[in-house]
């Protein structure tokens, strides 16, 4: 049996499209399925039910969906023993974050890492949604959250603030001032409802129920842009927010939200020299990511 048909099989299995499959593996859906007749010539037995809603696992693909991932693992972690071995500073380094953490903290500091390291690629992951590091779908991740599970090491390299802000204009049309807010008399701009729990979406529902939602969006660089267009006050991190002389921050991250940042690596390939060199340009531009220039931990947890 090949592995590679086993590893199309299970982007079909968890992804239930054979387009997002080939999409994850960089590959065309053509090619995912013929893995995916492949494996299923292999065994004798169909593997998914081909619906109208995607690809369904049968009784028998869903049994074989451990096994799989049992395999899966085991090569994963031959890979990153391997690529943990590399004594070079050379070769690609992926790290996941959000759009306006790479656009407006990570690349605008990244010249004199680029300079210092010339070997060292550095790929930006940029969304919402969290990666899988022990898939390798990301070598470095940046989050919010502590994670409780999984093989991995974690950081605290700083915090994120988050305020209420207004275009200056629109802050000076309505007489708006910093800590005066009547929400009722405002519109805000606010995330779509399947993100609605995300940065600062729940303060927003708490404390301006009353505002009229002007836009629902999906990302935060169309956030930004239509606070900064003057569609409405936005909840915006701080890093990006305060040094744009459009905006007028109205409520400050002391009354709304502070959360901190953890860098996450798999534990395996945490001492290979590019990786950590990586990490250590990430906790060098810890502080640049809150008003208080909150410094990373010095221990890993």
């Amino acid at each position: 049996m090949e592995w590679d048909d086993l590893k199309h099989f299970l982007a079909v299995a968890r992804s239930g499209s054979l387009t997002e499959a080939a999409r994850a593996l960089k590959a065309s859906a053509a090619t995912v399925g013929r893995h995916i007749d492949a494996l299923e010539t292999r065994l004798g037995a169909r593997l998914f039910e081909h619906r109208s809603t995607g690809y369904v696992l049968t009784e028998i693909g869903r049994l074989i969906v451990a096994r799989a991932e049992s395999v899966e693992a085991a090569v994963l972690a031959v890979e990153r023993e391997v690529a943990s071995s590399d004594p070079n500073l050379t070769g690609k380094v992926r790290v996941a974050t959000t759009e306006d953490m790479a656009s407006m903290v990570i690349v605008p500091n990244l010249a004199p890492f680029a300079a210092r390291h010339p070997g060292i690629a550095v790929e930006l992951v940029v969304g919402m949604s969290l990666v899988n590091l022990t898939r390798r779908d990301a070598d470095i991740a940046l989050r919010s959250v502590r994670p409780e599970a999984g093989d991995l090491l974690m950081r605290r390299i700083g915090a994120v603030d988050l305020a209420v802000y207004a275009a200056r204009s629109y802050a000076e049309a309505r007489g708006l001032e910093p800590g005066h807010v009547d929400f009722s008399m405002v519109e805000t701009v606010t995330w779509i409802e399947e993100m609605a729990g995300l940065r600062g979406g729940p303060w927003l529902a708490e404390h301006a129920g009353a505002a009229r939602v002007a836009l629902h969006v999906n990302s935060s660089r169309l956030l930004y842009s239509a606070c900064a267009s003057g569609l409405g006050l936005a909840i915006l991190p701080c890093f990006g927010a305060d040094s744009d002389a459009s905006l007028v921050c109205l409520v400050p991250p002391e009354e709304v939200q502070t959360f901190d940042l953890w860098m996450v690596v798999h534990r395996d390939i945490a001492a290979m020299p590019r990786v950590r060199a990586v990490m250590d340009y990430l906790v060098s531009i810890g502080p640049k990511f809150s008003r208080q220039k909150v410094a990373a931990d010095a221990a890993w947890s």
